[in-house]
This record gives C-alpha cells, sequence and structure tokens, in this order.
C-alpha cells in the first residue's frame, strides 16, 4: 500500500500526519508551503479539485486504482476503518456513544465556531485603516454576542467530561481525541482564560505526550510559536 498525504504546515492536516504516525503507515509527505526548503505550491500539481488540506492518496495495491480523499474526519474514519484501529471496535456501548458526539462535536461545532473568530480577525486586518472601526465593531459585536460566550461553553463542557474519562470516549484513545486535538489547542493557547481548566490541560498533556505525536511534530515541520500567534490574533 502506498500513501501520499499533501500537507501545510500548522493546519490541520497534522492531525492526518499524526494518525499515519499512530497507525505505524509508511507514507510519503507532500509538503504544500511556500517555503523555500520544501517544494513550491507552484511545482505541486494537488490531486483535489478543491485543493484541500489534508488530502491523501491511497494506492492498495500496484495497478489497482488511486484512492483521493479530502477532509480530516473523511480521511481519520476511513484509515481507521481499513485498519480497525482507534475506532469503536475496543469500546463498551457507553464508550460509543461518546465517541461518535465528540468526533462529530470536533470537526461540526467546535472548530466552525473557532474559525468565525479568525475569520472576524482576517477581515479586521484587511479593512483599510479609514474605516477599520467598522469591522473591529463588527467583529466585537459577533464575539460579546455570541463566539466568546459560546466558545467558554464548549470548553466548560469538555473540561467537565473529562474530569470523569480518561479520554473522550472513555479509555481508549480514539481518533475522536485526535480530531478534537487541533480546535482544543488552538483554544488553550490563544485565549488565557483558557488555561485554568485542568482537566483540559491534563487531558492536552496526555496525548500531546504519545511518542506518534511527537514523531509527527518533527515529520510536520510544527512551530508552537507560529501556531500561538496565528490563533491568538483571533482573540
Amino acid at each position: 500500500m502506498h500513501i501520499r498525504l499533501f500537507h501545510k504546515t500548522n493546519s490541520r492536516s497534522q492531525r492526518i500526519l499524526w494518525l499515519l504516525e499512530e497507525l505505524k503507515l509508511d507514507y510519503e509527505l507532500v509538503f504544500c508551503d511556500n517555503n523555500p526548503s520544501d517544494q513550491s505550491l507552484d511545482q505541486i500539481r494537488h490531486p483535489h479539485r478543491l485543493a484541500k488540506f489534508p488530502t491523501v492518496q491511497i494506492c492498495e495495491n500496484e495497478g489497482s486504482d488511486v484512492i483521493t480523499l479530502a477532509e480530516t474526519a473523511a480521511i481519520a474514519d476511513y484509515l481507521s476503518y481499513l485498519f480497525n484501529e482507534l475506532g469503536i471496535a475496543k469500546l463498551s456501548h457507553q464508550e460509543i456513544q461518546h465517541f461518535y458526539y465528540w468526533k462529530n462535536f470536533a470537526e461540526a461545532t467546535l472548530m466552525p465556531d473557532l474559525a468565525l473568530k479568525q475569520i472576524f480577525a482576517a477581515i479586521v486586518a484587511r479593512t483599510p485603516w479609514a474605516i477599520r472601526f467598522v469591522s473591529q465593531c463588527l467583529k466585537l459585536g459577533f464575539d460579546h454576542g455570541y463566539l466568546n460566550h459560546t466558545l467558554n461553553q464548549h470548553l466548560q463542557m469538555m473540561d467537565q467530561h473529562l474530569k470523569h474519562h480518561r479520554y473522550v470516549a472513555g479509555q481508549q484513545f480514539t481518533i475522536a481525541d485526535l480530531l478534537l486535538w487541533f480546535p482544543l489547542l488552538a483554544c488553550t493557547q490563544s485565549n488565557p482564560a483558557f488555561e485554568s481548566l485542568a482537566h483540559i490541560q491534563r487531558y492536552l498533556l496526555q496525548i500531546q505526550s504519545r511518542p506518534a505525536f511527537q514523531r509527527a511534530l518533527e515529520k510536520g515541520q510544527w512551530s508552537a510559536s507560529t501556531f500561538q500567534s496565528y490563533w491568538s490574533k483571533a482573540w
């Protein structure tokens, strides 16, 4: 089997790189950053028509068709199914319920609300200086009227859940934990108010101490300072 991952540093595709390391798979890593030390985007023919990151190409056998798959959750689900790992196989009935809830919560609830913070921050930054106060007022109103309260609710709920669970599904590490890591880290590193959530902090330290996670950081050229700087601007 040959797997190729199209990856951007410090992006959500880091989670799929981590998953490949957890599954101990051989893969080809294609960097898609405008970085002089790597390939230029102009030299890369992206296999997905929307140029999504992450995207994987999978060729199961020599001569077989190449599968092209985008969307982080879809890739995680497919690889988990393909190798029967980090999914529901070893979970109890109650843990399966937690698994499906938190796996979908990561991409359907937490990440979209967090992305809105970044979108409004980008709008402010790109508004001409003379009228920037208009977009700043819009961002301030949306933050205080909806986003700040909602994100705080999300994290308080997660912190209470993790008070009684080692991982989000229960006792087993699953792709639900892997998917939650990116938006959860973005929240906790960009807003000092979330540093007091002890159960989330314990949980992040626990999943980030996994050997596969550490290998993925190095291979993916992850920069903690760049990540924190990027997301802190959203607040």
